[in-house]
């Protein structure tokens, strides 16, 4: 029997890296919890008025969040606020294939990185001490960097596929 992660436990081991949290709305009877019809983000939009900006490390509110709703998708806000930006590669639109050029052209590159529930991958460095925006395709067809202004799903969160995001390799 696979037992459901506590959600909670997970945003907290966030927290406490340092890295700025807020809940998601998540994954219900293959919907997501917003029950709009025509959501465009499925699972993956703030559950909070102000969403990315609410993004704290504070235990208490992140706890208040949590058991409001204990299903919620775990955000990371990326940027110099939490000292992490993100490639997250599209498996859809060439990333993983984009990411393998740029590799055997410039060498490997090892870091943290979660397997999305998309099939793509998620990228993590330590944010650089310049500010770096957060684009869109600028890197390689199918490369979006997550950076100032973004945010990230993070493990284990639950996809509208059906599938976690998850780290891959040891745990970090």
């Amino acid at each position: 029997m696979v037992t459901k992660p506590r959600m909670l436990d997970h945003a907290l081991q966030y927290a406490h890296r340092g890295w700025h949290v807020f809940p998601l709305h998540s994954v219900r009877n293959g919907l997501c919890s917003c029950a709009k019809p025509s959501c465009e983000n499925p699972a993956k939009h703030p559950r909070t008025e102000h969403g990315l900006l609410d993004a704290t490390i504070d235990v208490d509110t992140i706890a208040k969040w949590w058991s409001t709703w204990p299903d919620a998708n775990i955000g990371i806000r990326t940027g110099q606020i939490s000292g992490v930006v993100v490639l997250d590669l599209d498996a859809k639109n060439g990333g993983l294939e984009s990411w393998n050029e740029l590799q055997d052209i410039h060498g490997r590159v090892e870091t943290l990185t979660c397997r999305t529930g998309g099939g793509g991958l998620h990228l993590y460095f330590e944010a650089p001490a310049d500010e770096l925006k957060s684009t869109g395709s600028q890197i390689a067809p199918g490369i979006d960097t997550r950076a100032e202004g973004g945010y990230v799903v993070a493990p284990p969160s639950l996809h509208i596929s059906g599938r976690r995001y998850q780290w891959e390799g040891e745990e970090w």
